[in-house]
């Protein structure tokens, strides 16, 4: 298999995890305050302000790369790849294969959440919201909404159950969940912790926030994100996804025979697709400072949460993970995850040099093992 394909393959494993075991599995009504953070310590990762002039302008060893990916394609059994690879300047490499006659783009799954969290930032740069404000000044009915912070929601510490893993709603894969399926599930199943208390991974935290956004601006979240990110920063091969649009010139999940994939249901919790390029330009501009300012985007990196395992982090709508540098030591590494069955995604990205690295694949190899090899060699 793959170099790398160990360490990733817990970077994906399913959201459906188990609480930590000081963590109460027990269905919580109500809790009377927010609770300090009782999980284990978390990290943060410093972006630097590294010069343009010291950035590389080129693009290294072409052939070797394109050998490569061809190498990678075969090796990670994936039906459609797709890889950029870039520096913080200069141009962008990229190569992709086996999208089928009307296919153009990748659905990015969760590395989606941060177009989500940028919007929401940019509120917050605006002063239009607060991280400190509360759930229920907006949508009502939630456990715990009146605890709920912006923050919590964004960094998945607020003690929301995932609906989506809820086995009635997952019966249900040919609709998408709506905001009123959403609060309902959150209630059968009650709180899982109190606000604050532990992490778990919520995609219904995003829905709320994408709900949020919407609410202020008064538009529907694609159109924000049109306007705030992918026309401010010339975006020419990028959308957010909505229930029920044509997707024929999306790649399909596969197995095709996988019905109960479908990409459009997680609305502002993965709401992007786009090409391998566009997703480095994205990243590119946020880390850069284009989209929100630099001091913003330090805070996003400040407190990154353990997620499923000592490999992993999690801050306000970013990642960081740990892997091994070209001898072997433990380097971390930004960007964000994703994925559902046929589906895998990956930004990566070293903080340090600020050298981009992005996939997106269907079928079910290893995006993060093709990754850190093409960064390898990048």
């Amino acid at each position: 298999m793959v170099a790398g394909h160990t360490l990733f393959r817990i970077i994906f494993t399913a959201m459906s995890i188990t609480l930590p075991a000081n963590a109460s599995a027990e269905k919580l009504k109500s809790c009377a305050a927010e609770m300090e953070y009782a999980g284990p310590a978390p990290i943060s990762v410093v972006i630097p302000d590294v010069p343009l002039s010291s950035a590389k302008q080129t693009i290294p060893n072409a052939d070797d790369l394109l050998a490569l990916f061809a190498d990678m394609f075969t090796k990670s059994k994936a039906t459609s790849l797709s890889v950029g690879l870039a520096n913080q300047v200069g141009p962008i490499w990229s190569e992709t294969r086996g999208l089928e006659d009307a296919e153009k783009l990748h659905y990015w799954a969760s590395v989606g959440k941060s177009f989500t969290a940028v919007i929401i930032m940019q509120l917050i740069e605006d002063q239009r919201l607060s991280l400190d404000d509360k759930l229920s000044n907006w949508i009502d009915d939630v456990p715990n909404g009146d605890l709920i912070t912006i923050k919590m929601l964004l960094d998945h510490t607020s003690g929301l159950y995932n609906a989506n893993e809820d086995r009635t709603a997952a019966t249900k894969g040919e609709k998408p969940l709506n905001l009123e399926d959403n609060i309902k599930i959150l209630n059968r199943h009650g709180a899982l912790f109190c606000p604050g208390q532990y992490w778990r991974y919520s995609n219904t935290g995003y829905l709320f926030l994408g709900k949020i956004a919407e609410q202020i601006y008064g538009q529907p979240l694609s159109q924000i994100i049109q306007v705030q990110i992918i026309d401010k920063i010339g975006l020419k091969n990028t959308r957010m996804i909505v229930a029920h649009e044509d997707i024929s010139d999306i790649a399909k999940p596969r197995p095709s025979d996988d019905e109960k994939s479908d990409i459009r249901a997680p609305g502002p919790a993965g709401p992007i697709v786009a090409t391998s390029a566009d997703m480095i330009a994205f990243w590119r501009a946020f880390l850069s400072g284009d989209l929100v300012k630099p001091k913003t985007r330090d805070r996003m990196f400040a407190e990154l949460f353990p997620m499923f395992d000592k490999n992993t982090y999690y801050g306000l709508g970013v990642m960081a993970m740990r892997v091994p540098d070209r001898d072997g030591n433990p380097v971390i590494r930004i960007g964000h995850t994703g994925g559902m069955p046929g589906i895998k995604a990956l930004v990566m990205i070293d903080p340090v040099t600020l050298e981009y690295g992005a996939v997106a694949l269907t079928g079910d190899g290893p995006a993060g093992a093709v990754a850190y090899n093409m960064l390898k060699k990048w």
